[in-house]
C-alpha cells in the first residue's frame, strides 16, 4: 500500500476595515472558524480600540460561521454601548446562528451597510 499527500489550498479570513465618519465598518469574506476565530477576534479588537461610536460587521460575504464567530461578537457587543454593533447578513449562513443563539436580540441584523449605519 502505498500513501500520498496531497496540499490542499487554504481558505483564508480576509477583513479590510473602512471608516465613515465615527462608525467603522469591518468586511468579512471566507471562513470563520477555529482556525479563523482568532484573526477575526482580533481585527475585531483592534478596532473597538480606536474608539468607534457604531460598529458594522458585514459578514455577506463569510461562507461558514462557527460558534467561535459568534463568541467574537458577543465579546464585542459587551465592549460597546448598547446597539452599537450591527451585522450585515443576508444568508442563512451566519443569520442562523445570530438567531438560534439570540444574539439577534443584543445585534442588530440589517440587509446592508447602509441600513446598518442608519441611526
Amino acid at each position: 500500500m502505498t500513501s500520498s499527500s496531497r496540499d490542499f489550498p487554504a481558505l483564508e479570513l480576509v477583513v479590510t476595515l473602512e471608516w465613515r465618519g465615527k462608525a467603522a465598518v469591518l468586511r468579512v469574506a471566507g471562513e470563520i472558524d477555529l482556525l479563523s476565530a482568532p484573526e477575526f477576534e482580533e481585527a475585531v479588537d483592534t478596532v473597538l480600540a480606536e474608539g468607534p461610536e457604531v460598529v458594522v460587521v458585514d459578514l455577506r460575504a463569510v461562507t461558514f460561521f462557527c460558534s467561535a464567530g459568534l463568541q467574537v461578537l458577543a465579546s464585542a457587543q459587551r465592549g460597546l454601548a448598547e446597539r452599537a454593533l450591527r451585522v450585515v447578513s443576508d444568508s442563512a449562513v451566519t443569520t442562523g446562528p445570530l438567531k438560534t443563539t439570540g444574539l439577534d436580540t443584543w445585534i442588530g441584523i440589517h440587509a446592508t451597510v447602509d441600513e446598518a449605519l442608519r441611526p
